[in-house]
């Protein structure tokens, strides 16, 4: 079931300090243009520490500045580059990550121009906070260094140099799951909290800046919750909402409820950007205009957008429940624990010696940062145990329990999240029905691994997984994992899957509903 309504510069230019003297300095300036590589270098990967990943090996620039990434205002609309990206999505991005740092640092460089003086205004944040600050190490430093290490300059320089301080309000690449994980959406975030505890954790978010990239949201208001699909840009649920078409071709949303102010801007080449300024319950409240010229001053970017792809058929999926919901949580606890001792009693009739330790409950009952109102969540019981295999009388195992809501069976592409449940990333996998109406879905990993003397391995090693789905006809499931180094492992995955398909049922509330995003 999918709920939808009617549908300063990119960088500063990092140059040497100074200009060369007058005389041609070669060594001079090969110096210098190593150092403005290095800080730049610096800079881009403070910016990515922020990101989902960290893109490494990038950026052989030349110094005299980046490529462009704000985009061209004369550039074709979306419509002409390429088809409605409402219903489009990402894949997933893979051991890369998300997150261009080039692009990352030309929003902090915006949004720090933007919205630095409102936050200075609240008296809690000064302007230094947003600058990041770079570790630039001296030239004797890295002569010394280029010595003891019998590097070069340049390496030299790149070992020494790194940001000391990332500054308050960097942006980096994010994700958020589109029709529960069938596609993702790409964006770039960057937030301010206040009333951090001392460990950085905590507090609450003051400030939420989101640039997105076409494709799995709309900019027809309505709920944002994660629910939805296509997402909505902005929810128009405010004591006071507009639309404003502005001259360039931009569209500009503002809500204003008072103690929170939401604006957001739709772009000609169907990028988008929102914020939410949450200044209730006693935080720092602002004022609404300056706030929409704050959102309105954020320029167009030109995202790559390669990755992009239709959404051929939206799956069908029970509606899912946001992490925030907490109306479980008086009885998720003792539903999870009943549950462990029931299933810890069929696994010793089963195996003797099975042990099940102390469950919990994901998402967590008490997150140490604060949950996005947006997002959602799989509501699950986990447990560890230990099993007799063989010889061996403690091998270790993962048991998991997801209730229903938010994903449909089946195996799921290993570029994608979701909605199905089961990894079908993890080696063979077939699917048999079992005893009781249930379906398994069984993954398993075996894989005999040469010796790397390169690399330090000396032996050829093997690797096995078994990872274990079965679906109940009532709509929860359970999976047990395991993963072993003996090729004559004692327990086969078809044997695993009758203890699996045995199971007990959770305890839960069976009568519990979603609360859907307003």
């Amino acid at each position: 079931m999918n709920l939808q309504d009617d549908p300063g510069a990119v960088l500063r230019e990092l140059m040497p300090d100074r200009p060369p003297a007058g005389a041609f300095d070669l060594d001079g300036i090969v110096r210098d243009g190593y150092r403005a590589r290095r800080r730049h270098r610096a800079v881009l990967a403070g910016a990515s520490a922020t990101s989902v990943a960290v893109i490494a090996g990038v950026l052989a620039v030349s110094i005299t500045g980046l490529p462009g990434v704000i985009a061209d205002p004369n550039g074709p609309p979306a419509s002409e580059t390429g088809p409605d990206t409402a219903l489009s999505g990402y894949p997933q991005p893979g051991e890369e990550g998300f997150g261009d740092p080039d692009v990352a640092q030309a929003l902090t460089e915006a949004g720090r121009d933007a919205f630095a003086p409102l936050l200075v205004d609240t008296g809690l944040f000064a302007a230094s906070d947003f600058e990041t600050v770079v570790n630039e190490p001296s030239e004797q430093e890295v002569q010394d260094y280029a010595a003891e290490h019998a590097v070069g300059l340049e390496e030299a320089e790149e070992a020494l140099t790194y940001v000391a301080d990332n500054g308050e309000f960097a942006f980096g690449g994010h994700m958020r799951p589109g029709n529960y994980g069938q596609v993702q959406l790409r964006s770039y975030l960057a937030s301010v909290r206040t009333g951090l505890d001392e460990d950085g954790s905590g507090g609450r978010v003051l400030l939420d800046v989101e640039a997105l990239l076409p494709g799995g949201w709309t900019d027809e208001p309505g709920p944002t919750s994660e629910q939805y699909f296509p997402q909505h840009l902005i929810d128009d649920d405010a004591a006071a909402f507009d639309r404003i078409e502005l001259d360039d071709g931009r569209v500009l949303y503002t809500a204003d409820d008072g103690c929170e102010q939401r604006a957001a801007v739709m772009y000609p080449n169907g990028s988008g950007l929102r914020a939410t300024w949450n200044g209730c319950d006693g935080g720092p409240e602002v004022d609404a205009e300056r706030f929409a010229e704050a959102v309105e001053a954020m320029p167009e970017t030109d995202f790559d957008t390669a990755d992009l792809q239709g959404v051929e058929e939206v799956v069908d999926v029970p509606p899912g429940w946001l992490a925030s919901d907490d109306s479980w949580r008086p009885w998720a606890e003792d539903g999870a624990q009943s549950t462990a001792v029931a299933a810890g009693e069929v696994l010793g009739g089963l195996v003797p010696g099975a042990v099940l330790f102390d469950p919990w409950v994901t998402p967590e009952l008490d997150p140490a940062d604060p949950v996005d109102e947006d997002a959602v969540a799989l509501r699950r019981y986990a447990m560890n145990g230990t099993m007799p295999v063989g010889d061996d009388p403690d091998v270790p195992f993962d048991l998991v329990y997801t209730l229903p809501g938010g994903w449909v069976p089946g195996f799921g592409d290993a570029d994608f999240t979701g909605p199905y449940l089961a990894d079908g990333s993890r080696g063979d996998c077939t699917e048999t029905e079992v005893e009781g109406g249930g379906t398994a879905y069984v993954a398993q990993t075996l894989v005999e691994h040469d010796a790397d003397p390169e690399m330090g391995i000396e032996d050829p090693w093997f690797a096995g997984e078994y990872e274990v789905t079965v679906v109940d006809p009532d709509g929860w499931a359970v999976m047990v994992r395991f993963s072993f180094s003996d090729p004559d492992f004692a327990l086969t995955a078809e044997e695993l899957t009758a203890i699996v398909a045995a199971l007990p049922a959770p305890v839960y509330d069976e009568d519990a509903e979603p609360v859907f995003g307003e």
